[in-house]
């Protein structure tokens, strides 16, 4: 009998244990994804493509010079120029391993983001072809 009053409690201890474990909102964690992103400084450039054009037909680099992005915990990308100001910030939010909300849009990421990474290249389809965004350090 005190077998099973102490396997009782030992199950129920780890019962306990098991379910305060915090949970991330998927299996790689996009709450990794998440600080991999928040760690430093992102060059930008925001592409459009026309149709099915493999070249882009405008291509815009949105931290010339010396200026930089970074993602921050408030859920928002700001950019900085040259003079380190910064801008209102653009929303955005990972809803899964491959898939980004940026500025209200939904975008698909191109590359693999499990681990660290140094680029991440997001690409939603429009009518008139497609806009990507690239973010290297």
């Amino acid at each position: 009998m005190k077998k099973f009053t102490s396997f009782a409690l030992l199950a129920v201890v780890a019962l306990l244990a098991f379910a305060s474990c915090s949970k991330t909102r998927d299996g790689l964690g996009l709450d990794t994804i998440d600080n991999n992103a928040r760690t430093g400084k992102w060059e930008v450039t925001h592409q459009i493509y026309l149709g099915s054009a493999t070249e882009p037909a405008t291509s815009e680099n949105l931290t010339e010079g010396a200026g930089y992005a970074e993602f921050k915990s408030d859920g928002k990308v700001y950019y900085y120029n040259e003079s380190g100001v910064k801008d209102a910030g653009t929303s955005y939010s990972f809803s899964d391993t491959k898939s980004m909300n940026y500025d209200g849009d939904k975008y698909a990421i191109q590359e693999n983001l499990a681990g660290s990474f140094s680029k991440m290249t997001i690409q939603r389809e429009t009518t008139t072809g497609r806009e990507v965004y690239i973010f290297q350090r």
